[in-house]
C-alpha cells in the first residue's frame, strides 16, 4: 500500500507526517483516511512535532484522534522516529502497545484510557480518575488546569493540559 510508510511488523502499518507535510497539510488527512480504512492489526501515526510545527498540531491532533480514532504518538525528529519504529519493530506481535487494535472492538473508553496513558507522568489510576470525571477525550480537552488539578493535583494537571494545548 503505497500511502503507509512504515511495516515495523505483519499487519501493522504506520505513517509519518514530517513537519513539513503538517505545515503545508499536503495529503496527510488522505492518507490517514486510508489508514482508517485499511484492514491492519494494528496502526500508528508518527508525526513529526518541533517549533515550527507545533501550531499545526492541534488540528492535527483533533483530525487524526477525534475524528479517526487513530493513535498518534508526536516525534521530535527523524532519530526519535527512528528509535520508536525500531521499539515497533522489536515489540513485534506484543500487545503493549498503545496502538489500535482491530478485531474484537474493547469499549471506547479503552481507547481513551490508552491514548491518556501516552501523556507523560500520567499513570492509569490519574487517567481512570479525570475520564470518569470528565467522561471524554473532548471533556478532557476543554478543561481547565484548574478543573484537571481539583482530581489528579496541579503537577500532573499541568502535563495533562500542556499535553492537549502545547501547540
Amino acid at each position: 500500500m503505497d500511502f503507509v510508510d512504515f511495516y515495523p511488523a505483519t499487519e501493522f502499518g504506520v505513517i509519518f507526517v514530517t513537519e513539513a507535510d503538517l505545515v503545508a497539510e499536503t495529503n496527510y488527512k488522505r492518507n490517514l483516511a486510508k489508514l482508517k480504512k485499511a484492514n491492519f492489526d494494528r496502526s500508528a501515526v508518527l508525526v513529526e512535532k518541533t517549533a515550527i510545527s507545533g501550531q499545526y498540531f492541534y488540528n492535527m491532533q483533533k483530525f487524526t484522534v477525534l475524528e479517526l480514532g487513530l493513535g498518534i504518538i508526536p516525534v521530535t525528529g527523524i532519530e526519535e522516529c527512528t528509535q520508536v519504529l525500531i521499539s515497533m519493530v522489536r515489540m513485534g506481535s506484543e500487545d503493549k502497545t498503545i496502538f489500535r487494535m482491530k478485531g474484537r472492538v474493547p469499549p471506547l473508553e479503552t481507547y481513551l484510557l490508552k491514548t491518556l496513558l501516552a501523556v507523560p507522568s500520567l499513570g492509569e489510576t490519574k487517567s481512570q480518575a479525570i475520564l470518569l470525571k470528565f467522561k471524554s477525550l473532548r471533556g478532557i480537552c476543554n478543561a481547565s488546569e484548574e478543573d484537571l488539578a481539583k482530581v489528579i493535583g496541579p503537577s500532573s494537571a499541568k502535563q495533562v493540559y500542556n499535553f492537549f494545548h502545547n501547540c
